[in-house]
């Protein structure tokens, strides 16, 4: 999340040095930008959750049926 912090702050300092039309346009592509980040960021944790579930439910749960 280091990265995404830093990029913010780029951000803002970009704004700062900008016209109102700049700072306006540099802000709301920045939280737009972030947002989305963020959000990647979120969904890929709740795969790697699902998957590291998935894969512990599979060894212990099922076993191979006895031949007859």
């Amino acid at each position: 999340m280091g990265f995404l912090q830093q990029l913010a702050g780029r951000v803002e300092e970009v704004a700062a040095a900008g016209g109102k039309f700049a700072d306006a346009f540099v802000r709301t592509a920045g939280a737009t930008v972030s947002g989305a980040l963020v959000f990647v960021d979120r969904e890929i944790g709740f795969a790697a959750q699902a998957a590291k579930k998935r894969n512990a439910t599979k060894s212990e749960g099922r076993k191979r049926p006895a031949e007859k």
